[in-house]
């Protein structure tokens, strides 16, 4: 090649490596970086990763480098499994093979291999593996060719760069740039500095000069007209003739240079000037994928190895094939293409056969097996069919995308016999599944409805799977409407009736009238009253559970809530799987009455169950339960975590009513933790996403309403509140209690009063600790504004008692704030620094730092406040610190000591340790003479102060 391209050093392309070169320093500084670069084909992608991937080695990192391929777009993980390949004396070689022996075991013909893989799951193991080797030193991936990549392995990516592992990592991705992957787009974009963009453009004229040093400035002028500066075209039509040059320069664009049809001509012209043998060679690897393998090559080709490896070392000399790392691959995907599409479509296809023969014979993976079954098989041929049934069946959990084609495929085979109808049912109805969870609802629909209009027993399972992705999707007249039809349909009452009245129950609770899903659940209630099915009986209580507690009837809710609990806890896990959903709600009823560890404990068995069974659906609605138990019992980072993972979920099963839940969640453990601008970016950017629910949006507008309070924003708060009445007991008394506040330091006094004093009857109505802490500081604040300490000081004691009782520190912190400041206001100093001692334990056992911080500003201009003189001698309780005086004032209320360890997120050997140092201390022997001490410490604070400036300061 006298006038070839000259490749010892990437030309005209210095900025993108210098921008490289700080990605990887970044991440070798332990941070995480991630590299998009851009591209029409042939501008130099692949390159370019291939410059990274050494830059990334020369600086210690273990590299994973996959290119994805046009041709096994159907193999699941493809891309990932490719990158992760083991190698041959690499030190890394183990955590390589963990990751691609999960990921082929995530879509394996064994079921028992596969056991808690879905996606979720499985990307949470991937994500894992990937931090163990980043614990011995940075990881680099390099994914190349991402816009011919596998929807898993899209999934995966995107998951990837949003929650990426805790190690120094190094991800990198290259796709053309008229087919960006919009998922991977959109998490790069959200992490801003993180993420390195590059856009390659065309080469200019001196870029080909210095790549052509040998050619003539009128060849170099001519190639630069042809090709617009593309390394690839450059580098294919380097020694291509004068007429063709002009004539490939006439044929395209003026923009795009060398059109890519007309490249794979110039391709396949290489190709036919190869010997029969070596052309079958390179045709029969464009079949076979890659790497190139050897034996899978002589079984395609059924050449002697002789002529085999002849043919392969040819290809390599003329550059079509690369030795990669001890294995062949194609120079360029587009050499590829255009031997797998010059060798006709039906040498193809019974290449394809042949090479199902091997993998078949050899035990290859199943997913391989049927990529090129689903290329070759004709129908009717039923063997085939089952072996894609066999790998759909395998990759629903894992890798639905992929299921979905294997699936359609295999209907498009089966034969068209009468005796072949059942089956074809059940395909479809895998099919729907399959769909359904990719979020094509459409599609799945109309599947689906194929299976209803079938007798048997997957109709019913057709219209229950069609319910709940209604649900998920936030399309709740649509679920409604479809129950409601199967309930009107002309058969005998029997358990399929049972399930549409638990699904129609279900839809219900969704909504603004909770009284309606309580009279659907007894309806299903009594239709099981014989029935002996603990499950949907299980189900229909807890229903009943959650519409009673919304609806004001506690009680009720009490006892509904005591039976579900027992028939849940009395199944077993393979009864309960299929029912999973009602686990959501009876924790989140459990949450409301405080019976924390049953919601715990049930949320943990049904997040095990889920995974273990695949049962992708119901993870959201867990986590988001689980994220609210955790803002409740103040452990405000698990808290945010489970929203995070509930996001995460929601997004891999295309959930956008539970991504809108999982979202409004993050609002209160934010704005306690990070505060109010933090929390305003978020509500910023989900306000327009709301949940679809009736009941969800309330509480969404709620937590909304809240955010813009904190911020200085009463007016958009108050706007928030002032909506339609949300049907929901305990929301709507928060609603009026924070409504009253709002309104009060507006100074609308007059209207805060009645607000304030009607969230105060609907809490003592219900009785729940959680709504009477609430309305008491509701009317705490209230009163203050109105200046009445007195009285408000009162209600500001009980509503800090309520939250205590309710297991509710946050609240509990900020109603003990409010009494600080108003114990001030009356003088009462050591009332003051109870209170604010007390504030600051619980806010630094939650991790609410922004109310912390809030907190010490609080106590500096309370201190201010108080009045101030000549010092006193300190009282008798002066020598315990804060935690010990915190301990001894719960002690004398009558806590035990199990009380306050919960109290405070304490042992109770610790309690007890700190009550043996403040008996030492004070000289003490029991907690009736501790009580006296606290006492007089209190009596000789309240005098000192009422003695006016000489008692001494706070």
């Amino acid at each position: 090649m006298a006038n070839g391209p000259t490749y010892g050093r990437l030309i005209g392309r210095d900025s993108e490596l210098s921008l490289l070169a700080r990605a990887v320093s970044g991440a070798a500084d332990g941070a995480l970086r991630a590299v998009a670069v851009r591209g029409d084909p042939g501008m130099g992608k692949t390159r370019l990763l291939a410059e990274l991937a050494e830059l990334a080695r020369a600086s210690g990192f273990a590299v994973h480098h996959g290119q994805a391929t046009e041709f096994e777009r159907d193999v699941p993980f493809g891309v990932f499994i490719a990158a992760f390949e083991p190698q041959p004396g690499d030190p890394s070689r183990d955590a390589q093979g963990a990751l691609t022996e999960l990921l082929l075991d995530a879509t394996g013909p064994s079921e028992a291999r596969r056991a808690g893989l879905g996606r979720y799951r499985l990307f949470q193991r991937a994500r894992r593996l990937i931090e163990d080797q980043g614990a011995v030193g940075p990881v680099a991936i390099v994914l190349d060719d991402l816009h011919w990549a596998d929807q898993p392995s899209m999934e995966l990516t995107e998951y990837l760069l949003r929650r990426p592992p805790r190690a120094p990592l190094l991800l990198a991705t290259a796709y053309r740039a008229a087919q960006v992957p919009a998922g991977i787009a959109r998490a790069m974009a959200e992490l801003g500095e993180a993420a390195v963009h590059i856009g390659l453009a065309p080469l200019s004229e001196t870029d080909v000069a210095a790549l052509l040093p040998e050619a003539d400035r009128g060849r170099r002028r001519l190639l630069y007209r042809t090709t617009q500066g593309n390394p690839l075209y450059l580098q294919v039509l380097a020694d291509a003739g004068v007429e063709t040059l002009t004539a490939l320069a006439e044929a395209g664009g003026t923009a795009t240079g060398a059109p890519e049809r007309a490249l794979l001509d110039v391709l396949s012209t290489e190709l036919t000037a190869l010997t029969p043998d070596v052309r079958q060679v390179a045709c029969a690897a464009a079949v076979a994928g890659e790497p190139i393998s050897l034996d899978l090559l002589a079984s395609i080709t059924q050449l002697p190895e002789a002529a085999l490896d002849r043919a392969i070392d040819y290809l390599i000399g003329v550059g079509l094939v690369v030795e990669a790392d001890a294995t062949f691959r194609f120079r360029h995907p587009l050499a590829r293409a255009a031997a797998y599409w010059m060798s006709g479509a039906a040498w193809r296809s019974r290449a394809h056969e042949r090479a199902a023969e091997y993998l078949r014979g050899n035990g290859g993976p199943l997913q391989l097996l049927a990529h090129h079954i689903a290329r070759s098989a004709q129908h009717g041929d039923v063997q085939a069919v089952r072996t894609l049934e066999a790998a759909a069946s395998a990759a629903l959990d894992a890798a639905p995308s992929t299921a979905v084609r294997l699936l359609r495929t295999a209907i498009r085979l089966l034969p068209d016999e009468a005796d072949r109808a059942l089956w074809r049912v059940q395909l479809q109805w895998a099919l729907g599944r399959a769909l359904g969870v990719t979020g094509d609802l459409a599609a799945s629909r109309q599947i689906l409805q194929e299976v209803m209009r079938a007798p048997g027993p997957l109709r019913i399972a057709a219209v229950s799977f069609s319910s709940m992705i209604y649900r998920l999707l936030g399309d709740y007249d649509e679920a409604r409407a479809l129950l409601t039809t199967e309930l009107t349909r002309p058969h005998v009452r029997d358990r399929s009736t049972s399930l549409a009245q638990v699904g129609l129950a279900a839809v219900e609770l969704m909504g603004r009238e909770p009284g309606k899903a309580r009279l659907v659940a007894a309806d299903a209630i009594r239709s099981l009253r014989d029935a002996d099915d603990e499950a949907l009986e299980s189900a229909a209580r807890t229903i009943h559970a959650l519409a009673s507690l919304r609806d004001g009837h506690v009680a009720q809710s009490r006892r509904e809530t005591d039976r579900a609990a027992w028939l849940t806890d009395a199944m077993t896990d393979d009864v309960l799987a299929p029912h999973l959903e009602l686990i959501a709600p009876l924790a989140w009823v459990e949450i409301h009455l405080r019976r924390y560890d049953d919601a715990s404990r049930h949320l943990r068995r049904g997040l095990d169950i889920a995974y273990r069974a695949g049962r992708s659906h119901s993870v959201p609605y867990l986590l988001i339960a689980l994220s609210a138990l955790n803002e409740r019992q103040g452990r405000l980072s698990e808290a945010m975590t489970a929203a995070e993972e509930a996001r995460e979920s929601s997004r891999l099963i295309h959930s956008r009513e539970t991504l809108a839940m999982s979202s409004i969640l993050l609002l209160r453990p934010l704005l306690w933790r990070d505060g109010p601008r933090a929390a305003l970016e978020l509500a910023e950017r989900i306000s327009g996403t709301r949940p679809r629910s009736g009941w969800w949006s309330g509480l969404a507008q709620l937590d909304l309403a809240l955010v813009y309070a904190e911020a200085g924003q009463p007016d958009r708060a108050l706007a928030m509140l002032t909506w339609e009445d949300p049907g929901d007991e305990p929301t709507t008394t928060c609603c009026l209690a924070l409504q009253a506040v709002i309104t009060a330091v507006a100074g609308a006094q007059s209207e805060a009063g009645p607000l304030a004093e009607q969230a105060l009857s609907r809490a003592m109505k219900s009785g729940l600790a959680h709504q009477l802490g609430s309305a008491h500081r509701a009317q705490a604040k209230v009163l203050m504004l109105s200046g009445r300490s007195k009285e408000a000081a009162v209600h500001a004691a009980r509503g800090a008692d309520h939250f205590a009782a309710a297991g509710a520190p946050v609240e509990e912190g900020l109603t003990r704030q409010l009494a600080a400041e108003l114990y001030a206001a009356l003088g009462s100093v050591a009332k003051v620094r109870n209170e604010i001692g007390r504030a600051k334990s619980l806010y630094a056992a939650t991790g609410a730092a922004w109310l912390s911080a809030a907190l010490t500003r609080d106590e500096r201009r309370l201190a201010a406040r108080a009045p101030r003189g000549r010092r006193q001698p300190a009282g008798p309780l002066s020598a315990l610190t804060t935690r010990e005086r915190q301990i001894a004032d719960l002690a004398v209320d009558g806590l035990t000591n199990q009380q306050i360890a919960e109290r405070l997120y304490l042992s109770p050997k610790t309690v007890e340790a700190h009550l043996s140092r403040i008996f030492a201390k004070l000289g003490v022997q029991s907690r009736v003479t501790l009580t006296q001490h606290l006492a007089a410490d209190a009596r000789a604070g309240d005098d000192r102060a009422a003695a006016g400036p000489d008692a001494g300061s706070m």
